[in-house]
């Protein structure tokens, strides 16, 4: 029986490249017998599926976090890894997409329907950012808003260590003193205890007077309701969310209508479907880790669950 397995997530998904990986679609009538015999899985397979997969030694994910396998069930025998370095340009330039729309009141002028003046604009360069998570993802929103003229503030877990695009780094601990200071924060970090509800109600109010935040991180760093509130009373400029919590962000919420918000579906990160690159360096990541596994090198982008 086959060893490897490409879990798809839509029956329209093309088949995976890579050579001897079978892949098996979410409507196909031999998926459960193919899991029961898997050594190895490309995708992101539910709970179930790693029920059924008592074979599996390994699980290549094609998403970039491994947010769905830190509640404590994913199994201790199994090794995981991420395609972490895959999205880092695509998100990026969704959020300077939200970010340059927000600045410029296109949000605003799409929904105002007629031909009415609505007042001053920011200008990016010259502005200061602050950017939470200096990974792949961070990064790659640095070094593109250093060739719009701004100057970068990252937040990681060494600021002790240089990273490219990045003018000052500080820690998540220290991050909160350049709130006033900032003129546009981006978020760009992933979901752990420390960053559940980062942004709450009394950090919002630290931020500077006019500024614009966008998050293309995880939905759980920044209470949207608290978002909202700051919208309406004209405390922030402009606010860019790719993700939210609760997800889907419910029809009622205020977000939707508010003139200075832009809110997408968590595609930020499209991939497969969307974008032919995204999908190339996906199954790069996983066609490295797969010669590394079957040499028995270590393997990139491991995860260590908790």
């Amino acid at each position: 029986m086959q060893k490897i397995l490409y879990l798809a997530e839509r029956d329209s998904e093309r088949d995976c490249p890579l050579q001897d990986v079978l892949t098996v679609r979410p409507s196909d009538t031999e998926r459960e017998k193919a899991l029961e015999t898997a050594e190895i899985i490309f995708g992101n397979p539910t709970k179930d599926d790693l029920h059924r997969a008592r074979a599996l030694q390994w699980v290549q994910m094609t998403w970039a976090g491994a947010d769905r396998y830190l509640e404590g069930d994913f199994p201790r025998n199994v090794r995981l890894t991420t395609a972490s370095g895959a999205f880092g340009e695509t998100i990026a330039e969704h959020a300077l997409g939200m970010l340059l729309a927000l600045c410029r009141r296109l949000p605003a002028y799409i929904r105002a329907g007629e031909w009415r003046d609505l007042g001053a604009e920011k200008q990016v360069s010259g502005a200061t950012a602050l950017i939470y998570g200096c990974g792949d993802l961070g990064g790659s929103i640095a070094r593109r808003l250093k060739g719009l003229g701004v100057s970068t503030v990252g937040v990681c877990r060494d600021a002790r260590r240089s990273r490219e695009g990045f003018d000052v780094l500080t820690t998540l601990e220290c991050a909160e003193l350049f709130l006033p200071e900032a003129d546009f924060i981006l978020c760009a970090m992933p979901h752990t205890a420390l960053t559940a509800g980062y942004f709450d109600a009394e950090r919002i109010a630290l931020m500077k007077y006019g500024a614009v935040f966008v998050n293309v991180g995880r939905g759980s760093f920044a209470d949207t309701d608290a978002l909202a509130a700051a919208l309406c009373e004209n405390r922030l400029f402009g606010v860019g969310l790719d993700v939210t919590k609760p997800e889907p962000l419910p029809q009622e919420h205020p977000l939707w209508t508010l003139p200075n918000a832009i809110i997408t579906p968590h595609v930020a990160g499209v991939s497969f479907g969307h974008l032919p690159q995204v999908e190339q360096k996906i199954w790069e990541i996983c066609g490295e880790n797969l010669r590394r596994y079957l040499r028995g090198e270590p393997l990139k982008n491991e995860v260590k669950l908790p």
